[in-house]
């Protein structure tokens, strides 16, 4: 059914009139009669009016199929940075009305994509409120900077280190990937969360007991064991061995991306910024030698926030100006939420500069 013959159908279910519906929308019956004939179609800026009118969606003025609609959606989350209260809701809506019968239809879809759909959904409004959180909570503490709330509202909205360990450690996240990977055995990247986990609470020894289990499934990835190996022997405070380690792996795989990009995070993670950029510009020489630049951006981003730790903002706007540059050419992003953040954050640092 296309949009004249919906609009028709509802027109009929509602009992009104052409020429009732023409006055609502400020065109003549004619155009009506045009519209349900289907000789035109209405203009895309009387979609919001015929959609109140009607008291239906503008989706639902069309018959599109679910693929269409959560590919719309998918579309939405990825160019928009605030959701309204009814296109949030209608969304939800949307989404939780299918999910059983769509997952039920679908058994070759990996299980609980339209729950994964939701959790983004929630997930949108959670990064979208926790921007108004932390310019909020930052204002308050300008003003008054001995209000402990305020401390508290900028970490749950950044993510903020705290030093409490009871606010801080993972045991609930930790019980969970357990769980999974439990339940999920053949899956890699859940012993992987489940390490990070781990590691961070410095619960070294179940991280070393997941990591074996982890090197011992066919796809694990070879680079990730060592990798891994010198994260629990920081943890665990054996620095001289842990950087033996990080050169073991240098010395192994020179030329590999993967390995560089993990072991500049290394350097990172242990403040040593220089020796970080400098592997990070080697893992940056290989995208551009084998042709990956469509996987190599998060050593964009690395470089970026390296640069404004040490100060040298220049380099840094100019690592936020290669990532803008990274979605134009690779993915054909020039507007949304990705961009935006990045034009917000090249504004932070220009203003740095003045």
């Amino acid at each position: 059914m296309n949009i004249g013959s919906k609009i028709k159908a509802l027109r009929l279910k509602a009992s009104t009139t052409q020429e009732a519906l023409a006055d609502a929308l400020g065109v003549s019956s004619q155009s009506i009669s045009k519209w349900e004939n289907n000789i035109c179609a209405p203009d895309i800026a009387l979609l919001p009016a015929i959609s109140e009118f009607f008291g239906v969606t503008i989706d639902e003025l069309f018959d599109l199929s679910v693929e269409q609609k959560l590919h719309r959606i998918e579309n939405m989350l990825d160019y928009e940075n605030e959701l309204s209260d009814e296109v949030f809701n209608n969304t939800k809506e949307f989404l939780l009305d299918i999910k059983d019968e769509y997952d039920e239809s679908h058994p070759d879809r990996m299980d609980g994509r339209i729950y994964t759909f939701l959790g983004h959904l929630y997930h949108h409004r959670m990064v979208s409120d926790s921007r108004y959180v932390s310019l909020y909570a930052r204002k308050a503490m300008d003003l008054h900077p001995n209000a402990k709330e305020d401390q508290w509202l900028l970490q749950k909205s950044e993510g903020a280190y705290i030093w409490d360990w009871n606010a801080r450690q993972h045991n609930s996240t930790i019980d969970f990937f357990r769980g999974l990977v439990e339940k999920y055995p053949e899956i890699g990247r859940n012993y992987l969360f489940l390490i990070d986990n781990l590691i961070a609470d410095h619960r070294t020894k179940e991280a070393a007991e997941y990591l074996d289990s982890y090197s011992k499934l066919s796809d694990h990835k070879k680079v990730l064991i060592p990798v891994y190996e010198a994260y629990i022997a920081f943890a665990e405070y054996r620095a001289e061995e842990a950087w033996k380690i990080v050169s073991d792996i240098e010395e192994k795989y020179p030329d590999s991306y993967d390995a560089l990009f993990e072991v500049a995070g290394i350097y990172a993670s242990n403040a040593r910024y220089d020796e970080a950029l400098e592997r990070y510009h080697r893992a940056e020489e290989i995208c551009v030698t084998d042709h990956k630049e469509h996987v190599c951006m998060d050593h964009l981003q690395a470089q970026a926030r390296i640069y404004e730790i040490l100060g040298k903002y220049e380099d840094a706007i100019r690592y936020v100006e290669l990532q803008i540059n990274f979605l134009k050419e690779e993915w054909n992003i020039t507007e949304g939420a990705d961009v935006d953040a990045l034009q917000d954050e090249k504004k932070r640092l220009i203003d740095k500069i003045k």
